[in-house]
């Protein structure tokens, strides 16, 4: 456990010893806080419903959708660098099995995108002044952002460990996350209702949008579960595959 946490703080002084992550960390909340902007002054009715509904709702998920951008700039340099620098070989013959640098090397990312979103409490906070206390939607929709985030990662993981180039794993990454987003369009484009449901069963939009709604319901949870360990899963097999290439 110690090795695997000083593998996190190494990643994270790594992160934040780059300016790419402040870059992105501005263009983040300047993103966020025009919005937020534009939702208040468009919202007519300061009541606790139309302040979810016309403000809260889609602020949360433009906040999911950018970092569906934002996750694979973030992630691409976590395997790609090591390959480069050839320090992964040594990494991997550590003390650390591959589970723990996979481990670390997610849990590493996601507390850099956990950073970006602390950001956005000042939002719901600014709300509150004006009496708003429906504090389950934000729980829930948070919630919904960092499971949704942990997926993200886990896509980015994976592919910045299949290529030398951060560029394509940033890319790759996307498509991969684009591929999904679009799944949910299948419902209305397919005549077969059940394969529709089927297929946007599979997309991580629509089990974040029950967290919008205040719902935690189990499968949604088992849903994240496994995308995230299908992922990892496949991020081990890539890292096993390199000790006998």
């Amino acid at each position: 456990m110690r090795t695997m946490l000083a593998l996190v703080k190494k990643e994270l002084k790594d992160f934040f010893a780059s300016p790419l992550i402040y870059i992105l960390g501005g263009l983040f909340s300047l993103m966020m806080g025009w919005l937020f902007f534009n939702y208040l002054v468009n919202s007519q009715d300061l009541t606790q419903g139309s302040l979810t509904q016309k403000i809260l709702l889609p602020f949360f998920g433009n906040t999911n959708f950018i970092f569906l951008f934002l996750t694979p700039l973030i992630t691409m340099r976590t395997f790609t660098d090591e390959k480069k620098q050839g320090t992964l070989p040594l990494l991997i013959m550590s003390d650390l099995t591959d589970l723990q640098i996979i481990i670390g090397k997610v849990i590493s990312s996601f507390l850099v995108c956990l950073f970006m979103v602390s950001t956005t409490l000042i939002f719901p906070l600014i709300l509150s002044f004006s009496g708003y206390s429906d504090w389950g939607i934000v729980f829930t929709s948070y919630l919904g952002i960092l499971f949704s985030i942990l997926c993200y990662v886990s896509v980015g993981v994976f592919c910045s460990s299949v290529t030398e180039n951060h560029i394509v794993a940033s890319l790759l990454s996307f498509s991969i996350l684009l591929g999904s987003m679009l799944l949910v369009l299948s419902v209305s484009a397919t005549n077969n209702p059940l394969l529709g449901e089927m297929m946007a069963y599979m997309s991580v939009p629509y089990h974040f949008e029950s967290f919008l709604r205040g719902a935690l319901i189990n499968y949604h949870f088992i849903y994240f579960v496994c995308f995230i360990g299908f992922f990892n899963y496949l991020t081990y097999k890539a890292l096993g595959s390199r000790k006998w290439s």
